[in-house]
């Protein structure tokens, strides 16, 4: 779908996210939402939800709002030896969106995220290929050769036929210089480039090669991958503003201060729409958007819609996942609760 803007011009651009049974429902639905609301000249873009892996139905408060919000719903059932991994949902959301559509861009947007404006630096520039942030130095970035992260980081670029300090360096919305390590709630990406197609690949093929040697490796992996599949297929990319995927959650603590969302377009909000958080989330907000605050206070903390069946069935999901998991650790030889160092194991094939 191509939406218009105050010029005329179009913006030829899909919106990706996924969508299954649980937390997921109510996000989605609070995201979508607040970019046809708020998102300007953005606000018709078509958005389609994927539903990539085996869940419970969807409840039907959540169908009879994805209608009327216009969100397009995808199923798709791949055959995935990694549909255990937290993120890999995601991957398989973008490559079946990538075939069905024919719009230039290709934007990726996770549910825990609202629109607080026109998100202006989305569109695609002349020459650039890809958009992404690094509003934060993540689990697993690495900061330089001293960081104990680097040893990860110079497995991963080896990979893809790289040395370690051939790779970019970005700077971070917390003051932190870092290898080229991407936020993957949000990016942007010339459709044409079949970048979902070949992040996928290397996501499977990081997993194969058992690259990570950390449970927090593993969890991040995708993250790490984005950046080094934009670096190997060689695409022109730029960094958005972190004002465009400003995170607020509980895990920076710092960032609940109304001065720092003043300028923010889009935020991640993470695990701030909790009960515990919701009150810090509101007051945050309120000063510099008061149009977000009205249009969010009501509505509450996110629950996910519940019943006997789909909580019985999303917690067989869980552990049966959590099963295959934990048998992929013990085949890379590192358990989850060994944190913070690596692991002694095999080197990479």
């Amino acid at each position: 779908m191509q939406s218009n803007d105050a010029n005329g011009k179009p913006i030829s651009m899909t919106v990706v996210t996924c969508i299954e049974s649980g937390i997921l429902e109510p996000l989605t639905l609070r995201m979508v939402d607040s970019l046809r609301r708020f998102g300007g000249r953005f606000a018709n873009l078509e958005v389609v939800a994927v539903t990539p892996r085996t869940t419970p139905p969807l409840a039907n408060e959540t169908l009879k709002g994805m209608a009327n919000l216009g969100i397009r719903h995808l199923r798709v059932h791949p055959n995935n030896p990694y549909a255990w991994h937290h993120f890999m949902n995601k991957t398989e959301a973008i490559v079946a969106v990538e075939k069905e559509v024919s719009t230039e861009a290709i934007a990726w947007v996770d549910s825990d995220i609202i629109f607080m404006r026109e998100p202006v630096h989305l569109e695609l520039p002349p020459g650039i290929d890809f958009l992404a942030s690094a509003p934060d130095t993540g689990m697993v970035g690495s900061t330089g050769m001293n960081d104990p992260n680097d040893l990860f980081w110079q497995r991963c670029a080896a990979l893809i036929g790289k040395n370690v300090d051939e790779l970019p360096w970005l700077d971070t919305g917390d003051g932190q210089r870092i290898r080229f390590y991407w936020n993957a709630g949000l990016y942007v990406y010339r459709r044409a480039t079949h970048f979902g197609a070949e992040f996928m690949s290397d996501f499977r093929r990081f997993l194969d090669r058992r690259i990570a040697r950390t449970h927090y490796q593993v969890h991040a992996m995708d993250q790490v991958v984005l950046g080094l599949t934009v670096i190997r297929l060689g695409l022109a990319w730029k960094a958005l503003p972190v004002s465009s995927n400003f995170p607020v959650c509980s895990f920076l603590p710092d960032n609940y201060d109304p001065s720092r969302v003043t300028d923010v377009s889009i935020l991640h909000f993470h695990d701030s729409m909790n009960q515990e958080l919701w009150p810090r989330l509101l007051h945050t907000i309120a000063p510099a958007h008061p149009r977000i605050h009205a249009w969010l206070a009501p509505q509450g903390p996110v629950v996910a819609p519940s019943t006997t069946f789909s909580e019985i069935a999303r917690e067989a999901l869980r552990l049966t996942r959590g099963m295959y998991r934990r048998a992929y650790y013990w085949r890379s030889g590192f358990t989850k609760t060994l944190r913070g160092e690596e692991a002694p194991t095999q080197t990479v094939a």
